[in-house]
């Protein structure tokens, strides 16, 4: 199975002629895009023109986030199990090895007053997850301080 995630950090003309690019090179079953900074009225418009079988999306918030997921089905069943503001969890068939995984694309919170909720959410959610689980995306979390380039010093 092949699947990318993308901080996109706004889908524009530029982005939408990579992401047709990487779909063409790689042949992906599934696509995550993160930080769009789309309204749905125009995402509605621009994402069935990507070239994927399925898509679906989360709002930005405040003109921060959102989350798109464009997949295939040439080789895998995927559907949206449950989406949230920094989450859009999908239950994916692969009919080549007939196996069964939840992929979820993450577009964690910047704020550290959000971290602690959004993470409690994920912890409940890994509760009734009985499948391979599979988080990809944007975790907005630093490992090392001289990871962090820009804006005020990390904690």
């Amino acid at each position: 199975m092949k699947i990318i995630s993308w901080n996109i950090q706004g889908l524009k003309k530029k982005a939408l002629q990579e992401i047709l690019f990487l779909q063409r090179l790689h042949k992906l079953d599934i696509m995550f895009i993160l930080e769009t900074l789309v309204n749905s009225a125009n995402i509605e418009r621009i994402l069935p023109k990507i070239g994927f079988q399925q898509v679906d999306y989360v709002d930005p918030v405040n003109h921060f986030g959102g989350i798109a997921v464009l997949s295939n089905n040439d080789h895998i069943l995927a559907s949206i199990l449950r989406k949230d503001q920094r989450a859009i969890h999908v239950p994916v068939h692969d009919t080549r090895n007939n196996q069964n995984v939840v992929v979820s694309g993450i577009y964690a919170p910047t704020q550290f007053r959000d971290k602690d909720p959004f993470w409690s959410q994920l912890t409940q959610f890994n509760l009734v997850v009985d499948l391979s689980w599979c988080l990809i995306g944007d975790f907005n979390e630093i490992a090392i301080p001289g990871e962090k380039k820009e804006g005020l010093p990390s904690c």
